[in-house]
């Protein structure tokens, strides 16, 4: 197996550090350089040629979104970005996955001590899973946005729309590469879709309510992050919360704090088998990232529920192709199509279960 070479960029010398320290735990992933600025991160690159980059936002002389543009613009390369979770901060590293970053990853704080307020073990067990899966990345489908691209694009919203319980639920599922496959389904979404959609992206926690916001100004649909007990209404959509699987009980929103499943919280399988007891027909939709969460889940779906009907993103389209591939190797897969065609095809579903 070739092993990952890995760029770190953070101008904190101890989470430079920390960084490196994870990465060497790893035989198949090296740290071939690191990089104190964004100067500093460019001129690595070309003399090191990394396969993957792990880079800070916040940075003297260049910081994280300038470098992260000039990548792009010049050698697109998997690059993931290691943030804060305050509410400017978020906001911040969502538009770096505009300017063509694979992930994030929340950062562990920094007392003024100089030690890590949260758990360093968090990111000894993320940082790995996500640079294994960004080495995977289809690099011709990484890309920043167009001029004038996933822009809010203020779309009148249904302001008097009656309150009614859904018959029909999507349930979403994406990881790696989700965010920008997601702003592209959910901006293609109409207002009177007759369901209520759920939506399991992997994202750490802080980040969630700011991505739930952001799809809410793309999208006719009305979004917001989940909270407990929330209805299950047409034309609405629910995303879990980063830390919390998003599980129905009783006809509502539950978030749950239970272990975690395939290495995350949420887990798309932990939403799936949640939903096997429900009275509403599922339209299961499973979309780009590494590994196999959601598969379980659909083939239960398929076994309890059998009139559920399950679309993933075409791999060929998936920035991370593993999760929907995964789904249709197991022979249950109803459709597979790309990002632009699938609104289309969940509503014209949606209105057959109905």
């Amino acid at each position: 197996m070739k092993v990952i070479r890995v760029l770190v960029v953070e101008d904190s010398a101890f989470m430079r550090r920390i960084i490196s320290d994870i990465i060497r735990e790893h035989p198949e992933i090296e740290v071939i350089a690191t990089a104190r600025d964004g100067v500093d991160a460019l001129e690595k690159i070309k003399k090191s040629k990394p396969d993957v980059v792990t880079m800070d936002l916040e940075m003297p002389r260049m910081d994280g979104m300038e470098t992260l543009q000039k990548i792009m613009a010049k050698n697109p390369l998997p690059v993931i970005i290691l943030s804060s979770h305050t509410k400017i901060g978020s906001e911040v590293t969502l538009k770096s996955l505009d300017a063509g970053a694979v992930d994030i990853i929340s950062k562990p704080a920094l007392s003024s001590s100089g030690t890590a307020s949260e758990s360093i073990e968090e990111l000894k067990n993320v940082l790995p899973q996500k640079i294994k899966a960004a080495a995977m990345a289809q690099v011709k489908l990484i890309s920043a946005e167009k001029p004038g691209e996933g822009k809010a694009k203020n779309i009148p919203q249904v302001t008097k729309q009656v309150d009614e319980a859904a018959r029909v639920i999507v349930a979403i599922g994406a990881s790696t590469g989700g965010p920008k496959a997601l702003e592209a389904l959910f901006s293609r979404f109409p207002a009177n879709l007759p369901a209520t959609v759920l939506l399991s992206q992997h994202m750490p926690p802080g980040f969630t309510f700011s991505f739930a916001q952001r799809l809410d100004m793309l999208s006719p649909l009305r979004v917001k992050e989940a909270e407990e007990g929330d209805a299950l209404l047409k034309g609405r959509a629910l995303v879990a919360p980063g830390g919390y699987h998003l599980v129905i009980k009783n006809g509502r929103a539950h978030l749950d704090t239970g272990p975690r499943v395939n290495f995350v919280r949420p887990a798309i399988d932990v939403m799936y088998q949640s939903l096997l007891t429900c009275e509403q027909k599922i339209l299961a939709v499973i979309m780009t990232g590494m590994g196999r969460d959601g598969t379980d889940g659909t083939v239960a779906l398929k076994k309890k529920k059998e009139d559920t009907i399950v679309i993933v993103q075409e791999p060929d389209t998936a920035l991370i192709p593993s999760m929907p591939a995964a789904v249709i190797k197991t022979g249950l897969c109803d459709a597979r199509m790309s990002v632009e065609k699938m609104a289309a095809e969940i509503e014209r579903y949606t209105r057959i279960l109905s």
